[in-house]
């Protein structure tokens, strides 16, 4: 396989990481710093803005240009997978999130082993019953640019307990 294929393909893995962002980093219900200062520095919530997830049960299909996926994950109370998300999934770090009236803009950009990675996106609903994000990921390498586009449609399906929650296989 071609690098350029192998490097498509990291970048769908990426984007399809990035999907965690759907429902996530609230940066109000941080610690504060001594001073009073906000111990994060993302953005200051906007008025009737998003929450973290509802705790419970969330299904999530994610269509990238390699087909659609579904998956499960049980979330417990002040759940933020945008910071794990994106630590394991993106080369680049973590992305700048602007918060918005229903959701967050989502940008990031990086240069990592000869590959030009922009990422842009928008994650909006009311994170109590559904969240939706459209996320652009374009790649340049060797003279060449592509850009792949992602939709993530997470859903809240009900409670559970995340101590005893198994996914099914």
């Amino acid at each position: 396989m071609p690098r350029y294929a192998l490097n498509s393909s990291l970048a769908i893995m990426v984007a399809s990481g990035l999907m965690g962002l759907a429902a996530c980093s609230r940066t109000d219900d941080r610690p504060v710093a001594p001073g009073g200062a906000a111990a994060s520095q993302q953005a200051a919530p906007v008025a009737g803005g998003p929450q973290t997830p509802r705790p419970g049960l969330w299904t999530t299909v994610t269509k990238t240009p390699a087909g659609e996926e579904t998956t499960a994950r049980c979330v417990g109370e002040g759940y933020d997978p945008g910071a794990d998300a994106v630590q394991k999934a993106s080369p680049c770090g973590k992305p700048t999130l602007t918060r918005t009236a229903d959701g967050f803009h989502i940008d990031q950009a990086c240069k990592h082993k000869g590959v030009d990675y922009a990422l842009s996106g928008v994650v909006s609903g009311d994170f109590t019953t559904t969240a939706t994000t459209d996320l652009n990921l374009t790649l340049g390498a060797y003279g060449r640019k592509q850009t792949l586009k992602m939709q993530a449609v997470s859903t809240y399906q009900g409670a559970c307990d995340p101590a005893t929650w198994k996914p099914k296989t």
